[in-house]
């Protein structure tokens, strides 16, 4: 029996509420957890729930800190526009390309906005 499948019946609780919080709850609550698992709560808390350790500590620093903490409502946690950028954004001659790619090989109603190709992703690469 592994370590993560014996959990206590308060952890099991906790783990269950965790799971309702967004991003930034959580973070704060496994880090409130962690501040009072004392020593190696850090550690514990980051393989009993799988969050980062870098990431508990951040939200310690935070909890430490004495600052306000954010109050979040149901919105967006992350600010817009954060993340990869769309590849069709980096590079807008690749819609083009693929079009070229596909045109020869592509199936189905060309009046009809469903199309299809034989040709696997390895394949169009070398093309």
């Amino acid at each position: 029996m592994n370590r993560s499948t014996r959990h206590t019946p308060s952890e099991r609780r906790w783990l269950k509420v965790l799971g309702t919080l967004n991003e930034y709850q959580s973070r704060l609550f496994v880090a409130d957890k962690a501040l009072d698992q004392g020593r190696g709560g850090i550690s514990r808390l980051s393989e009993l729930t799988g969050m980062s350790r870098m990431t508990i500590t951040k939200a310690v620093a935070e909890l430490n800190s004495g600052k306000k903490l954010a109050i979040t409502g149901c919105g967006r946690i992350r600010e817009a526009g954060g993340g990869r950028k769309r590849v069709e954004d980096a590079d807008p001659a690749l819609q083009v390309q693929l079009g070229k790619i596909l045109e020869e090989t592509s199936a189905g109603d060309p009046m009809s906005a469903l199309r299809w190709t034989n040709k696997s992703t390895g394949a169009m690469a070398e093309s």
